[in-house]
């Protein structure tokens, strides 16, 4: 039997953050003396697919927008979700794991994600203006 991606979301979830986490402490620990120590920008971005704005009601029952940070694409595909009502403020952030026409997601508090919107998006060109709330 299929398992559904609400059986699935924690554990792909916490397959993500350790992914993060470990890829954060390569780049910014200097006693590891890795390869990608002081290379969390080119890393990071290497690590991703997009960063783009889902503006409200592009998707059936979604009322409210999000910024979205895509991990993988396809079937199936997950993505960070930093919501937001003015695009200048994140006040929840949701972990979404998805497959053909079955989805779930997950709340995440405090931990790596929050440092990404603070130190990868709000430090870029592009979108200066985000304070994360």
């Amino acid at each position: 039997m299929t398992k559904k991606c609400i059986d699935l979301v924690r554990d792909k979830y916490k397959e993500r953050k350790d992914q993060f986490e470990e890829l954060l402490d390569q780049c910014t620990n200097k006693t590891l003396k890795h390869e990608n120590y002081g290379k969390w920008y080119e890393r990071f971005a290497e690590s991703i697919l997009a960063f783009d704005f889902v503006e409200p009601n592009t998707f059936k029952d979604q009322k409210e927008g999000y910024w979205r940070l895509q991990l993988s694409w396809g079937g199936p595909s997950d993505e960070i979700r930093y919501y937001s009502d003015d695009r200048k403020t994140c006040h929840n952030i949701k972990y979404a794991y998805l497959d053909w026409f079955d989805g779930a997601e997950i709340s995440i508090h405090g931990d790596i994600w929050r440092y990404i919107f603070n130190d990868f998006v709000i430090g870029s060109e592009e979108l200066k203006e985000i304070r994360a709330s």
